[in-house]
């Protein structure tokens, strides 16, 4: 009698013909499988668009805040302060925001500001699975109880090489240096708490803007930076330094009618960029001399090296007032990056921020 063979298994032939198969079911089931990798790659990047977005809304958040504890005193107009403030500054954002809503909460037994705003930043690949938006809130509290700033003097002293014309660097530090500025203009509109000055060089000096207030006279130049020539930083740390060292910044800071009466504390800033080495040897020597003057006299010094060989960073990393003042950019992205965070911390500094 003939055996049955009743095995319930798959037969390698079956196998290789699903496999082989090219019909509907199987495109069925790769669309399927599709679907989930679509929606866990546009979270991600939806997700990082996003969080770029949060920190820029969480200055202007801050900044609001600060400008509506100047406000304080005009209670009729101070709840419209912030409303102003996004009309003037909603439009330098890369990304389309839509602030939903705005709140400005005065407590005047408590001294107190608090501002709320909530922002739907739209997706762009979320929305196949009927995201459309991300939704983001954040909160500042500032205290006007005396000063609701504290005031910033800051020296920048640009290496423009000749060098800094290979992809354009040059145009990458008018960029984030402009950025920087716009920055604190927004933290200051009426230029009463910052000082700013700018020192750019090559194997000399090319431009000196002396130090003066707001940051119109240092972001005018800094638009139209060009780059050639060789390598020398050393005048041009001298330069900015001497104008922070020492107690002249401080006098022109306490003339101001805001600080009448009051205490506050002065912080005093250099940054210093190079994406080459000096052409002497010498240079490094006299320019650490000079920042180590420049950090006895308790001022901050924040360098970058944007792309620059071992002899740069060195001299950069030994100029920095700290580790964390050190930024070595390896491409045009963490430049940027680098400047951003370096504007971050001085707005800090200036904004008085309870909380």
């Amino acid at each position: 009698m003939k055996k049955c063979n009743c095995s319930r298994g798959i037969s390698k032939g079956r196998v290789s013909r699903f496999l082989a198969e090219r019909s509907g079911n199987v495109a069925m089931l790769f669309g399927i499988t599709l679907l989930p990798i679509l929606i866990a790659v546009g979270v991600a990047v939806d997700y990082t668009n996003a969080s770029a977005v949060q920190q820029k809304l969480a200055g202007t958040t801050d900044a609001i805040a600060l400008a509506s504890a100047r406000a304080y005193k005009d209670v009729d107009g101070r709840e419209s302060v912030g409303d102003a403030f996004l009309e003037t500054n909603m439009d330098n954002y890369n990304s389309p925001v839509t602030v939903t809503n705005l709140d400005v909460d005065f407590d005047d037994a408590a001294k107190t500001v608090r501002v709320t705003m909530t922002a739907d930043v739209p997706t762009y690949i979320m929305n196949i699975a009927g995201y459309d938006k991300q939704t983001i809130t954040l909160t500042s509290l500032v205290s006007y109880e005396g000063h609701v700033s504290e005031p910033v003097s800051l020296g920048m002293v640009l290496d423009v090489s000749g060098s800094m014309n290979w992809s354009n660097k040059i145009g990458t530090l008018r960029t984030a240096a402009t950025h920087l500025l716009d920055k604190l203009d927004a933290a200051d509109p009426d230029g009463i708490y910052v000082r700013t000055g700018l020192t750019t060089y090559y194997s000399s000096i090319r431009n000196t803007v002396t130090m003066d207030w707001s940051v119109d006279h240092t972001r005018s130049i800094i638009q139209g930076l060009w780059a050639s020539g060789g390598t020398r930083s050393t005048a041009a740390v001298s330069a900015t330094g001497g104008w922070l060292i020492g107690n002249s910044e401080l006098a022109l800071h306490e003339q101001q009618p805001v600080h009448e009466g009051e205490e506050f504390n002065l912080h005093r800033f250099l940054i210093f960029m190079t994406d080459g080495d000096n052409n002497y040897s010498s240079d490094d020597t006299l320019t650490q001399a000079q920042c180590d003057l420049i950090k006895a006299d308790g001022i901050e010094i924040y360098s970058v090296a944007f792309e620059a060989p071992a002899g740069g960073q060195a001299l950069l990393e030994y100029c920095a007032s700290s580790e964390d003042h050190y930024f070595d950019a390896v491409d045009s992205a963490t430049f940027l990056a680098a400047f951003e965070e370096i504007g971050d911390r001085i707005e800090e500094a200036l904004i008085k921020i309870i909380e």
